[in-house]
């Protein structure tokens, strides 16, 4: 019997041991979660009983002061003195409802607080009525109801309650501290009795735990031989380590990743993995290590990639602004122009050049404005075309980048002497293959490639800036020379008519002297001969005059014509309208713009493309313009269904042919700068 159960013991020993230690530590884990819910409901409830302490101490702090701060505006009506009341006015309600609902929680008689939460929501009330009457300028209806002292009332009413409240609260945590007790001591007995029984048990399993110690090893050589293979391998390859290295260079390694993987998401793309160099590189190609350190790399570019772009986009931006705001003075335009792009570049010096044309009608390019170490050096300089560098890159129309500048073609003077740039960048201002000028810039550094690219960008833009400021000075040229023909025609018509009327003095004159020769014909018949010459001489004047004011009206019409074809030469919409807002001239794309034929716009107005309302707004913020002299501003237009981003100038214009003032327009279409500003602003939101 014994060696049998010696039998049984050795067979089925370790299993026995391993329930009896399952039951234990289930008896231990059920202990455990039972201790845990005590303690928690323990929490809850003085985490409970302390909210409601708080609120009773914050309700009465509100009704103190409320009192406080109204007897104080009852002294003196400041915003200062009543803080404490607003205060307390502003808190009181939420803090009444939530002492409330806090209350029923814990199982408090909910019915003997309503004669309390009553009595201080009237007192409250009160405090707000006298408040009122400070503020109406009726301070002695405020004593009187402050001296009826129905705050003692309100007091005898929620004294009480707030005394029974107390000592609920204390009361109920009493019995949680006892209840919590109670349990630690259970459970304390019960734990007693399980270490008893779980010392023999132990010991069983002690001696089966022994026998895997190899298992155990070997599971640790393969946790470490996993580490080095897919998390990361130091190099230091098969040599001994106890478990705690083991562990200990994994959750290292799990750290480092975690750190590596939160430092990339942070932006920090320059982590480096600590321990990870060349020598052991090759170890770790398919490592997380290697592949997080190729993703870091990977997404530096993409970084660097987003950088410039963002640089890019936001110069372009800033030089359309600064474009934009000099546009009407070419001189200050580039000054600021040249100043601005060698700084934005990190350049040391740099020149505009400006197509001119001199009295011989020869083309050539002049420095219009110049940059050199922080300062503007103003100088006359005229380059032929073809002439240099400058010249050369006009003719060819493409950019010039030189790394090795030649001796003496620039230098750069600073207080320590005088150096040599080596690079040279040299891009035409073109724009749909026309060339209006040429930057040139002058750097230490290299240039990058986006950098290249960016400044032929910005000179596309100068490029149709100023074709666009050429253009507008022509324009107002033309106009003026329309003007001053305009009064030289008048002033011939005024000539003509002068003539005519002596032609007419004339002619009567010369009736009188018929009737003069008739009479005394008879007595000068030998003067006869002498009066026939006088009478073909006046048929021929008179014949003159009349030739001078055909050819008059002709050379007119001529002018007008030609006038109608220089402004249709014009890239912007240009028209001038009479006073009472009909078109009096326009060009061509005006007409385009409204879907009629030029001769059928001249004479029509608002009136005649939009409804009245529309038609009327329009017409109302002309004759304001009118009033003020000149408005620039920028709209939306959809007229001839087609919506387009316009910058329009409108002013007065006298227009001399009626004797009356007019409303001159020049509108711009600025479509594609405002869509490139716009994807610019959603480069910046990403």
């Amino acid at each position: 019997m014994k060696d049998y159960i010696k039998k049984l013991v050795r067979q089925l020993g370790l299993r026995l041991s391993l329930l009896l230690v399952m039951v234990i530590i289930s008896l231990n884990v059920v202990l455990v979660v039972y201790y845990r819910n005590v303690m928690i409901v323990n929490s809850e409830i003085s985490q409970q009983i302390q909210i409601v302490k708080n609120r009773l101490n914050t309700m009465e702090s509100h009704i103190w002061l409320g009192d406080l701060g109204v007897r104080a505006y009852l002294i003196k009506q400041t915003d200062e003195f009543l803080n404490p009341y607003m205060g307390a006015r502003d808190n009181f309600d939420d803090n009444l409802n939530n002492l409330e609902d806090d209350l029923k929680v814990i199982g408090f008689d909910i019915i003997v607080m309503k004669p309390a939460k009553v009595a201080m929501i009237k007192y409250m009330e009160t405090l707000r009525l006298m408040v009122d009457l400070c503020d109406a300028g009726k301070v002695d209806e405020a004593l009187e109801i402050f001296y009826e002292d129905r705050g003692f009332t309100a007091w005898q009413q929620y004294s009480p309650f707030v005394q029974n409240a107390n000592t609920y609260v204390n009361n109920l945590n009493l019995k949680s501290e006892n209840e919590y007790k109670n349990s630690i001591n259970l459970i304390l007995l019960i734990q007693i009795i399980l270490i008893i029984i779980s010392i023999p048990i132990l010991t069983i399993a002690f001696l089966k735990i022994k026998k895997d110690g190899t298992f155990r090893a070997h599971i640790f050589n393969l946790i470490d031989k996993s580490n080095r293979n897919y998390l990361f391998d130091d190099g230091r390859g098969d040599e001994e380590k106890n478990e705690d290295d083991i562990i200990t260079n994994l959750i290292a390694n799990l750290k480092k990743s975690a750190g590596f993987i939160n430092s990339i998401s942070k932006g920090n793309y320059e982590i480096k993995w600590d321990g990870l160099h060349d020598k052991i590189m090759d170890l770790n190609k398919n490592s997380i290590a290697g592949e997080l350190n190729m993703m870091r790399d990977q997404m530096l570019i993409a970084k660097g990639e987003d950088e410039i772009r963002i640089w890019a986009n936001e110069g372009l931006s800033k030089f359309a602004d600064l474009i934009r705001d000099h546009q009407n003075d070419k001189n200050q335009l580039s000054e600021k122009l040249i100043s601005e792009i060698v700084a934005y570049m990190g350049a040391q010096q740099g020149g505009l050049f400006f197509v001119k044309e001199d009295e011989q009608k020869q083309r050539f390019l002049e420095l219009v404005g110049c940059y050199a170490y922080e300062r503007k050096k103003y100088q006359e300089k005229r380059i032929e075309l073809g002439q240099g560098m400058v010249g050369q890159c006009f003719l060819e129309g493409e950019t010039t980048h030189i790394s090795n500048i030649p001796d003496e073609y620039v230098n750069i003077t600073s207080g320590l002497g005088e150096t040599n740039p080596s690079n040279l960048l040299i891009v035409p201002l073109k724009i749909n293959e026309e060339i209006v000028g040429v930057i040139e810039l002058a750097k230490l550094k290299k240039f990058e490639s986006h950098q290249i690219e960016f400044v032929e960008r910005l000179a596309e833009s100068v490029a149709s800036s100023i074709l666009a400021v050429n253009t507008n000075e022509h324009t107002r040229s033309l106009l003026e020379q329309s003007q001053q023909q305009s009064e030289e025609m008048r002033a011939q018509e005024e000539e003509m008519r002068q003539n005519m009327e002596e032609l007419q003095a004339t002619q009567e004159q010369m009736h009188r002297k018929n009737e003069e020769v008739e009479s005394l014909l008879k007595q000068a018949s030998e003067n006869e001969v002498s009066m026939k010459l006088q009478m073909e001489e006046l048929e021929n004047i008179q014949g003159d005059a009349t030739s001078s004011h055909e050819k008059i009206k002709q050379e007119a019409d001529d002018f007008r014509s030609m006038l109608m074809d220089i402004l249709n030469e014009v890239p912007q919409k240009v028209f001038l309208k009479d006073a009472e807002g009909k078109m009096f001239i326009a060009n061509q794309k005006v007409a385009d713009a409204h879907g009629l034929p030029l001769t059928e716009l001249i004479g029509k107005s608002d009136y005649d493309f939009v409804d009245t309302e529309t038609a009327d707004k329009w017409r109302k913020q002309e004759l304001e313009i009118m009033k003020k002299g000149e408005e620039k501003y920028i709209f939306e237009d959809s007229i001839g269904g087609k919506k387009t981003i316009l910058e329009s100038v409108k002013k007065v214009f006298h227009i001399r042919p009626l004797g009356q003032n007019g409303l001159l327009g020049i509108q711009s279409d600025i479509t594609e700068k405002v869509e490139l500003e716009n994807e610019l602003k959603m480069l910046k939101n990403k």
